[in-house]
């Protein structure tokens, strides 16, 4: 009788593991309203909430360390870390403000009275870009950026000019550093049309341009509150009162895109869009009072519902992330923390331990200038993985700390002082060590 028990264990896991879903891992304690996360990898992420409140996780959600002492009260809607120690966040002042030292203290790098955050992103310890509200009607958006790691923000030049308009939390994706795509709130009531801004000069050099895209608002207006892009030329966008828009020729124009079958009114909580060549791309988005979560991977011809537990159901995607194709993370409210988990890979063990030491291509390659890069490790220990230039000089490090089993997604934004070349990645982990070459194209 126990080995027919294992073996219908064994049997089950097999075949949940065969397919993708959500599900719950923790409600951060509290249970404030989580509004943005920040995977920095498969177990160290980071988010924001509601009520001043930063929390970090290294064991991929299953318990959460508060890391806010020093912050003052307010919600807070930005954040990105690069790794334990450093991160940025923004509050609903408009206020951007930065740790060094895991959340044991944080400084202020920079505020403008009237506006709000909407976006924060750091590439690397240096470059990062920020979206915040115009302070006020016929007043430049806050898009700022930086070059020295937040010590100044700077206005991107030709920052748009809002006409009763407003930004909206994380209504907005990028392909790369210079490619960008940020919604807009028109908040007259019942308003028609909107405008989704986008540059491809980047943050720096602005050159913004917009496109203005039909719809049925409500009393609060018309608000496109979810992007996502696929690539440099296809992306979606998603109203908070039912309208999907698609465009394949990077935002110049706009058409309708298909809603998912059976589905009447609804307003769009999030979008996610993969950049990995499977063109998938998310919609979180709440009808009838309850919350769901649709993929497509065909610019919305084709919808499937991936379904939410019960929690997921009452509380919603308010910002979710992804690792890689079969590994993502969400946040919402209540302090929910979902996992999203696809097929296993074919070097996994049935415990879901890695069998074999790994490391993957970089992708995109050629790259200008962010790319991601995948390794496997079957067994704890120090890993190292560092980029070389052709003369092997070290020239930057993704990693250099310990790591439990696992795999392992990383971005590696090229520092402007890089220049177009071959470069190598090197993955040391205990005996196992690796290289590959990655191609820098500006």
């Amino acid at each position: 009788m126990k080995k027919i028990v294992i073996f219908f264990y064994l049997a089950l896991t097999l075949i949940s593991n065969a397919f993708a879903q959500w599900t719950v891992v923790t409600q951060i304690q509290s249970n404030p309203n989580i509004n943005v996360i920040s995977v920095v990898n498969a177990n160290l992420i980071w988010v924001c909430c509601d009520n001043e409140g930063v929390y970090r996780t290294t064991d991929a959600g299953l318990t959460w360390a508060s890391r806010s002492t020093g912050l003052p009260a307010g919600n807070l809607y930005g954040i990105s870390a690069l790794d334990t120690s450093n991160c940025w966040v923004g509050n609903n002042a408009g206020s951007i403000y930065r740790t060094t030292n895991g959340g044991t203290n944080w400084t202020l790098q920079f505020s403008i009275t009237g506006s709000f955050t909407n976006g924060l992103k750091m590439f690397n310890l240096n470059y990062g870009v920020f979206q915040g509200d115009p302070t006020a009607s016929g007043q430049p958006y806050q898009f700022r950026y930086t070059t020295n790691g937040g010590t100044n923000w700077l206005l991107s030049p030709g920052s748009p000019i809002s006409n009763n308009e407003f930004g909206v939390v994380n209504a907005w994706d990028w392909i790369d550093t210079s490619q960008f795509w940020i919604g807009a709130a028109n908040i007259t009531a019942n308003a028609t049309s909107t405008r989704v801004f986008r540059t491809s000069a980047g943050f720096a050099g602005g050159a913004w341009t917009s496109a203005v895209l039909n719809g049925s608002g409500t009393s609060d207006g018309l608000f496109y509150q979810g992007v996502a892009f696929i690539n440099a030329s296809s992306g979606i966008v998603g109203s908070n009162n039912g309208s999907l828009r698609k465009t394949t020729d990077g935002g110049v124009t706009w058409s309708v895109a298909p809603i998912p079958s059976g589905i009447g009114s609804f307003s769009t909580n999030n979008m996610n869009g993969r950049k990995d060549g499977t063109n998938t791309i998310r919609l979180s988005m709440n009808s009838a009072g309850t919350n769901k979560c649709f993929k497509t991977t065909d610019l919305g011809s084709t919808w499937e519902e991936e379904i939410l537990p019960a929690l997921g159901l009452a509380n919603g995607i308010q910002h979710m992330e992804f690792v890689n194709s079969s590994l993502g993370y969400a946040g919402g409210d209540a302090g929910l923390f979902m996992k999203y988990q696809g097929p296993t890979g074919i070097n996994s063990s049935i415990d879901g331990t890695p069998s074999e030491y790994k490391l993957e291509q970089n992708f995109p390659n050629p790259f200008n200038p962010t790319t991601t890069i995948n390794f496997t490790i079957p067994k704890s220990s120090d890993v190292s993985l560092k980029i070389y230039d052709a003369l092997g000089k070290e020239v930057a490090t993704i990693v250099n700390e310990f790591k439990p089993s696992g795999k392992y997604s990383y971005e590696f934004a090229a520092p402007p002082s890089l220049t177009s070349g071959i470069y190598f990645y090197k993955l040391v982990s205990g005996d196992f060590v690796s290289t590959k070459k990655l191609i820098l194209l500006k």
